[in-house]
């Protein structure tokens, strides 16, 4: 009986270390959309090479583990987070394998970031606040020698959850951090519905990343009397000319710049703009800032005196208040059917996450 046919290797380049090694066991599993081939380009070695994980639940590890598995596009769970920990030290494994090896469950298999759990650790996906961006300069992971923070993590997440794909693949390392940081700001609602708007904006992002380097040599030749006289600084202004008017220019074509754009809407820049702004980009911490304002003391002693002074103002008869009581009432059905509504979903997801928590009790058992 003749032999079936072996399986050919597959080997792939590792972006890190440059050797080419199987595929199949020596790559971890990718859902981002940037690898057609579904694994993460950087080798199992270097990844756990990378990461120090002595100290597992210190802010530094935590967040050092949380930008892998961003860029991979897997969810940090913290229980099984919690439970890959003692698992290690009881078998005397690598942490980030053995979290890897628990998420590679198929219940698990095609979570995302988005399905991320943080619990009790400092999640990534909230925005800092005042307090949490002064900390964040002192608490922050190091790549290549540059910190960091929660805040550029927070950066490139947005980026990448906005495009669906790394505009800045095979940019320097160290300049990544400034661009998806410049970037965010762009991305508005005519930019995403806008393919060529988005390019002409991602073109000029980067070009300003360009003049941000020309300033530096412009700074260090002129620090230095003796090259003051030489012909490099002349042909780097020359450069930086060339480049601010091609993005002047883009900027206009486009209508990106705030003197050109004829896509401004109307109270685009009031609070209910901006919130619902983030609302259609799926900022959930923007619904949580619109409760909290509204239901702020003062926003309610506001809205009190402005009331007031509209009923001080207006002659009701009994027919306005007649057809006013009748508004109100059917608003008050309209409400009491949707509290009720709302009720029984919750319900339901209250029950699913007591089941879902009783499956990883199991499991971790």
């Amino acid at each position: 009986m003749p032999r079936p046919p072996r399986k050919e290797i597959v080997k792939k380049q590792c972006l890190k270390c440059e050797k080419l090694k199987n595929i199949d066991k020596s790559f971890y599993f990718s859902n981002s959309a940037n690898y057609a081939d579904k694994k993460y380009p950087v080798c199992i070695d270097c990844i756990l090479e990378s990461l120090n994980t002595e100290n597992p639940f210190a802010k530094e590890t935590i967040l050092s583990i949380q930008t892998v598995l961003l860029e991979m596009n897997r969810p940090f769970i913290y229980q099984i987070y919690e439970s890959s920990v003692e698992e290690s030290k009881k078998r005397n494994m690598r942490l980030f394998g053995t979290y890897m090896k628990n998420i590679g469950m198929q219940q698990y298999r095609d979570y995302t970031w988005k399905e991320s759990e943080f619990d009790s650790v400092e999640s990534v996906s909230t925005i800092p606040t005042t307090t949490d961006r002064e900390q964040s300069k002192v608490v922050s992971i190091k790549v290549d020698e540059e910190p960091v923070t929660t805040i550029d993590i927070k950066a490139k997440y947005d980026v990448l959850r906005l495009l669906g794909y790394d505009p800045f693949i095979y940019e320097n390392e160290k300049d990544k951090l400034l661009l998806y940081n410049n970037i965010i700001d762009f991305l508005d609602e005519s930019t995403l519905e806008d393919g060529f708007k988005l390019q002409a904006v991602i073109e000029i992002v980067k070009g300003f990343n360009q003049i941000d380097k020309i300033n530096h040599a412009i700074t260090t030749i002129t620090n230095d009397i003796d090259k003051l006289n030489s012909g490099g600084i002349t042909s780097l202004v020359t450069a930086k000319k060339n480049i601010l008017d091609s993005l002047l220019k883009l900027a206009k074509d486009n209508g990106i710049s705030v003197n050109n754009n004829n896509n401004k809407s109307k109270g685009a820049g009031t609070l209910s703009g901006i919130i619902k702004t983030l609302q259609e980009k799926g900022f959930e911490e923007g619904e949580v800032n619109l409760y909290d304002i509204e239901t702020a003391i003062g926003m309610k002693q506001v809205a009190d005196i402005s009331n007031q002074s509209i009923v001080a103002q207006l002659q009701f008869d009994e027919n306005d208040y007649t057809a006013m009581i009748l508004e109100q009432r059917e608003i008050i059905q309209d409400l009491e059917t949707k509290a009720a509504k709302f009720e029984e979903e919750n319900r339901i997801l209250k029950k699913e996450l007591i089941s879902i928590k009783r499956v990883g009790e199991v499991i971790n058992e």
